[in-house]
């Protein structure tokens, strides 16, 4: 059997910006240099917290081109750069610095999460609202980002919004636009950007590479990157995604089941959303475990 994408140099929505525009496909590329050291910043709060360095926007933006196949032919040119910028900014709000947290937190509603989290401290919140935090990025610093109008500038802030908990099925926050460089669906790329970002799972989201695990001390966080590591590599078929397993001990065996169930229902709501909320289709259809 042959995967969507054979190959992580295929780079299906790349290529088609800049057949389609060229004069986009060079604003991402110049972003591209900028956001490599910003994306560095979560470090600084989170020494020892799964990747979200450019190397997980990599990922996403591959798994994104793995998701939709042969219907990224069918984006047009603004749709192929807002789903390519929103992969490598949904994540920006884990890095914010002092002064932007500060003022971003102040337009974040935190009083019933407050009520329910009573002891949560700020990196608490960060986590948490971390999708927020990267839209209010976004929409503070487009210009340095040189993104090319309004349109583009809101489905950025929505994608990077919409990776995690906000509702994609509400018409008002995820419009269809009609732009100069062609139409914006942005439930279905948001939808396309969730899921890429929920299965980005595999051992080479591998935390080694940035740290040494051996000075984790939290159980949540042993047990996340110890589920992470079970995990070989992810495949993605045009009709399913594969979980290839190892588990590196026998308890990894539930997590990796409950890792499964997560991913099904992320599966199941964002292909909904594809379907009812645009034109276009998810079309993976189940979750699936193997053994390495």
């Amino acid at each position: 059997m042959e995967t969507i994408q054979k190959s992580k140099n295929d780079y299906l929505l790349e290529k088609r910006l800049a057949e389609l525009s060229p004069s986009l496909h060079g604003r991402v590329e110049s972003s591209i240099v900028a956001l490599i050291g910003m994306l560095e910043g979560f470090r600084s709060r989170f020494p020892t917290f799964t990747d979200h360095t450019i190397l997980h926007s990599l990922d996403v933006l591959d798994y994104s081109n793995k998701i939709m196949g042969p219907y990224v032919d069918s984006l047009s040119a603004i749709e192929c750069y807002v789903l390519i910028m929103s992969c490598y900014l949904h994540d920006i709000g884990m890095g914010v610095n002092q002064k932007d947290y500060d003022e971003f937190s102040k337009k974040l509603d935190l009083s019933e999460y407050l009520r329910e989290h009573p002891d949560a401290d700020e990196k608490r919140i960060v986590r948490d609202f971390h999708n927020e935090l990267s839209g209010l990025f976004v929409r503070k610093y487009w210009e340095l980002f040189d993104i090319p109008s309004e349109e583009a500038v809101f489905s950025i802030v929505q994608l990077s919004r919409g990776h995690r908990k906000t509702d994609l099925f509400d018409e008002k926050e995820y419009p269809v636009f009609e732009t100069e460089d062609g139409v914006i669906r942005t439930a279905y790329l948001s939808a396309v950007l969730r899921l890429a970002d929920e299965i980005d799972i595999a051992v080479d989201r591998n935390p080694e590479l940035l740290f040494d695990t051996s000075e984790l001390t939290l159980q949540a966080d042993i047990d996340a990157f110890g589920t992470h590591e079970s995990i070989r590599r992810v495949d993605v078929f045009r009709d399913r995604i594969v979980l290839i397993q190892k588990p590196i001990e026998p308890r990894f065996s539930l997590l990796i089941q409950e890792l499964k169930k997560k991913v099904e229902k992320t599966l199941d709501y964002c292909s909904k959303v594809a379907k009812e909320r645009s034109d276009l289709l998810i079309t993976q259809e189940r979750v699936e475990l193997e053994g390495e």
